[in-house]
């Protein structure tokens, strides 16, 4: 498989506005320190004795950890080597395009709200947990809107880099920004760039988290790439939608599309049409899923 390579300088705009506004959380671009009080406390919750003894990847925060020759064993890296284990690959609703947005929310995330409402169509929010705790009022529009939340880490950092402690401090504090902002726990999560391993899905399992990845390269719109053109990328879903329409449609399929900035948020609008006219259905991850309890808890109303 293809790696999924976002570029950091993509998410500049928004940590530059994030820092500023982090009131009581760690800093937006860095892993959150795990020897802070409140990480500790986490850490004592949660027994990773367990964790398979896979080493830590080597990589930068902003990029995916390049991939082994060879896979280690019990390693299941699904990035690298396709090996997707238990996560969730697949909409097992028939014929539905399974709506995911990746990074936000940012600046651009109402211009997107405002598309999906006027199209009656709801969608997971994949969160940052830093852009949460700067703009938690566009979390609280995604919920009174119908929009489904889950986690996409504290700060987008390849998760097999990280130490096991690491990955608790970066899915605990973004559960407190959207506990804090909208009262709900999440339960679902995607990993920043699809990278994933049996070492870090202990971890998340560990938390209570389900993973959701998405449905392969043909279904990355590469709507965050800077180097296609939107015709281009228009095109390739194009021909994968063709291929999908063509078959059987016995189920679903996950597009990994991003509200992180402007110019990905302006390709929805050109994407998703592609799907109404070949009669696909559209569907969060609760609904791909038949899920009626889309979050671990919810602690209290949401805020909206």
């Amino acid at each position: 498989m293809v790696k999924y390579l976002v570029s950091i300088t993509l998410l500049a705009t928004v940590l530059a506005t994030v820092q500023a506004q982090l009131k009581g959380y760690p800093p937006s671009e860095k892993v959150p320190d795990v020897k802070s009080a409140q990480v500790k406390a986490w850490l004592k919750e949660v027994d990773l004795s367990g964790a398979p003894k896979i080493p830590i990847a080597k990589g930068r925060p902003g990029d995916a950890p390049k991939c082994n020759k060879r896979q280690l064993p019990n390693e299941c890296h699904w990035t690298c080597f396709d090996c997707a284990a238990d996560d969730i690959t697949v909409c097992p609703r028939a014929n539905t395009w399974g709506l995911t947005f990746d990074d936000g929310p940012t600046a651009a995330t109402p211009v997107l709200l405002d598309y999906l409402k006027s199209k009656r169509l709801n969608a997971t929010f994949f969160l940052i947990g830093s852009n949460v705790a700067a703009l938690p009022k566009h979390v609280q529009r995604e919920v009174a809107e119908g929009h489904h939340l889950a986690s996409h880490t504290w700060s987008h950092t390849a998760l097999t880099t990280l130490t096991n402690e690491q990955i608790v401090a970066e899915m605990k504090w973004t559960e407190k920004a959207v506990l804090e902002a909208t009262g709900l726990r999440l339960k679902y999560m995607r990993p920043p760039f699809g990278d994933i391993n049996n070492r870090v899905r202990y971890v998340l399992k560990k938390l209570g988290y389900l993973v959701v990845d998405w449905t392969g390269d043909e279904f990355d719109t590469n709507d965050w790439d800077p180097e296609l053109s939107d015709s281009k990328k228009i095109a390739l879903m194009t021909k994968s939608l063709n291929k999908y329409a063509a078959g059987k449609r016995t189920k679903g399929f996950y597009m990994l599309e991003h509200d992180q900035s402007a110019s990905t948020v302006k390709l929805a609008p050109k994407l998703l049409p592609l799907g109404i006219a070949r009669n696909i259905s559209f569907g969060n991850v609760p609904v791909c899923q038949g899920d009626s309890q889309p979050y671990q808890t919810v602690v209290k109303a949401p805020v909206v």
